[in-house]
């Protein structure tokens, strides 16, 4: 039997927790927030048997073998390092950290500890996504000589997910005091995951710019909320074989939900993923219907998820792909936009220690 201890007991968690406890051979022994009240709530809706509201208690206390850490990204770093300080698997929430430094040190600690530790990029359970990559890492694109990625969304111009202005769990992403990193922090991470994945390369070099757009309120602030968080960004990118690349996202978007697009273009073909089409499937044109200009959509089988692998990472001993190992290379990503940003300029991406 896994026994399973969650940190973080808020949105998110409830998707871990009821995944884990329907998994056999898996339990949920106990949960922690530093909200007494969230978290014993929690408990009782998951039937988690003990609750506490200090992390390092709890890891004292319980004999675990993983841990999962959904708190918010300020908070990544110290509780996943002490996690592995304790020997224990650990799965973290995206993004890995929220800084480059922190991201390895978190990789080169799982690393040294030989602990099993995954990060919890959730686009990764698409399975339309997971058979894409392996055409593309099959060869059947032949060289990959351009991507354009897009994640679109438009609840800054509309309320279908209410309005921002009367909700702290939008607000507080427009506000860098509130530890955002703005669109580029909040999707960016999933789109530059999702770029490398599917093209099987990483990246090289990023030339990004960032805006902040007016939001029409006085001096920008909305209470306790300075929304200069950036709103919008586009970069254009190198892949390390050689390819180019446009990487954007918004949230200025009119007419997108949630919308996550990647196409891949090689010397043999072309590969897309359009995830607010459809999970379970991808387009595909290559051979002879590369002259007609025909796609080809592909449907397939569901993939087991981030949770799956997880499980399975701590029964056989091997990392999945996606460990801190690539966290770190998505955060290295996000650093080196802003950076870029700052100067004004292209910079190359160093995936060692910064």
């Amino acid at each position: 039997m896994i026994k399973l201890g969650i940190i973080g007991t808020g949105g998110m968690a409830n998707g871990h927790a009821a995944t884990f406890s329907a998994m056999r051979g898996v339990k949920v022994v106990a949960c922690c927030d530093v909200a007494p009240e969230r978290a014993a709530a929690f408990a009782e809706k998951h039937d988690i048997p003990r609750v506490y509201t200090d992390y390092r208690i709890m890891l004292d206390t319980e004999k675990l073998d993983a841990v999962t850490n959904v708190t918010p990204d300020a908070m990544h770093a110290e509780i996943s390092l002490a996690v592995i300080a304790h020997g224990l698997a650990i799965l973290c929430e995206k993004p890995l950290a929220t800084s480059l430094e922190d991201a390895c040190r978190m990789r080169d600690a799982a690393r040294q500890a030989g602990v099993i530790n995954m990060v919890n990029f959730s686009y990764r359970n698409a399975s339309g996504l997971q058979k894409a990559a392996e055409v593309v890492r099959a060869g059947t694109l032949g060289r990959i000589l351009h991507v354009e990625a897009s994640y679109l969304q438009s609840w800054l111009v509309n309320t279908s997910w209410g309005r921002w202005q009367e909700s702290p769990g939008l607000a507080w992403r427009l506000s860098t005091r509130h530890g955002s990193a703005g669109v580029l922090g909040d999707l960016g991470c999933h789109l530059y995951d999702m770029t490398a994945f599917l093209c099987g390369q990483d990246l090289a070099e990023i030339n990004c710019q960032l805006r902040t757009f007016d939001k029409g309120l006085p001096d920008n602030t909305l209470g306790e909320y300075v929304l200069d968080a950036n709103d919008s960004f586009a970069a254009q990118i190198t892949l390390s074989g050689g390819g180019l690349g446009v990487v954007h996202s918004s949230r200025w978007a009119t007419g997108h939900c949630n919308s996550l697009r990647v196409r891949v273009y090689g010397d043999r073909g072309a590969i897309e993923v359009d995830l607010d089409r459809d999970w379970h499937g991808y387009r595909i044109c290559t051979g002879k219907n590369i002259e007609n200009f025909t796609w080809k959509a592909v449907t397939c089988k569901p993939t087991p998820s981030n949770f799956d692998r997880f499980i399975k990472s701590i029964k056989t001993g091997e990392n999945d792909i996606n460990d801190f190992a690539n966290g770190a290379k998505v955060q290295a990503y996000l650093h080196y936009s802003f950076l870029s940003d700052a100067l004004h300029k292209p910079v190359q991406v160093e995936l060692a220690n910064p």
